[in-house]
């Protein structure tokens, strides 16, 4: 083998081991962020899914109270109307 080969085939083993150490430390940081990212979206479904239960019991509770309150003002404006057309 001459010495011009020799230096080519090391080269391009270097340039090869490095492309391989940096891929297998790129997709170690890939890996390691979609483990933070499925982490993130869990706690934020939890999170839209409580406000989304606590939205739910408002809703329940707080139903009946507004339309009663409805109720009320439309009667009021009826009555309202009554009087001022009878006077």
């Amino acid at each position: 083998m001459n010495t011009v080969e020799l230096i080519l085939v090391i080269l391009l083993s270097v340039g090869f081991l490095t492309l391989i150490v940096l891929s297998i430390v790129l997709v170690s940081l890939m890996v390691a962020i979609m483990r933070n990212l499925k982490r993130i979206s869990e706690r934020a479904e939890s999170a839209t899914s409580s406000v989304a239960n606590l939205a739910e019991t408002f809703g329940r509770k707080l139903g009946p109270l507004a339309a009663s309150g409805i109720l009320g003002m439309l009667i009021k404006r009826f009555t309202s109307k009554r009087a001022s057309k009878e006077d």
